[in-house]
């Protein structure tokens, strides 16, 4: 199974953020090609949650839903000056650990904002490949989907892009992509 960091917008999100990520997460899971290292992080807190509402709450951000988060927060308050940057280094600290378990990055640009930006460079400058989805039909509010388009024109080796009509179409084109990746790690072995 191919550890798998599935991403989009992030603390306002809406439906079709929620809609993709919950896809792509039930997908991996049921395929047997892979899994989200977040959820696969956190189903270990929450092993009897029902899926339907697990898949939903990894989308929400962590501090809202991580059990250790209480015991972090006590113990390192005095280390940063504000509650803003307190959070921002509880969620730094296990984000970037979902990105280091993760061969692959799977986006919706749909709601892409300045994190999804950082992250998905992120992958890039480590040299993981990175699938990417945006609906031409979305509004695209705040953000130049030309900028996302980029990424594939500057790095075609590493971010495949594709523009799809509904979440239905994603689907698809994951499956035969990490099958594409797991053929190319088993001819490179």
């Amino acid at each position: 199974m191919i550890p798998c960091y599935v991403s989009g917008k992030g603390m306002y999100a809406t439906d079709a953020t929620w809609a993709f990520k919950i896809a792509v997460m039930a997908l991996l899971q049921s395929s047997g090609l892979g899994y989200d290292t977040r959820a696969h992080y956190y189903r270990k807190q929450f092993p009897e949650m029902a899926d339907a509402k697990f898949s939903r709450m990894v989308c929400d951000p962590i501090e809202q839903y991580d059990k250790d988060w209480p015991g972090w927060q006590l113990e390192n308050r005095k280390r940063y000056e504000n509650e803003d940057a307190l959070i921002t280094a509880f969620f730094l600290e296990r984000d970037l650990g979902f990105q280091a378990e993760a061969k692959v990055a799977i986006f919706g640009f749909d709601e892409a904002g300045f994190g999804s930006g950082v992250n998905v460079m992120r992958f890039i400058h480590a040299g993981k490949p990175v699938l990417g989805f945006y609906n031409p039909d979305s509004s695209h509010a705040g953000y130049n989907i030309h900028n996302v388009m980029q990424l594939a024109m500057n790095y075609p080796r590493l971010v495949t892009l594709h523009r799809v009509s509904s979440v239905d179409k994603i689907t698809t084109r994951v499956v035969a992509w990490l099958e594409n990746y797991s053929m190319t790690l088993t001819a490179g072995s």
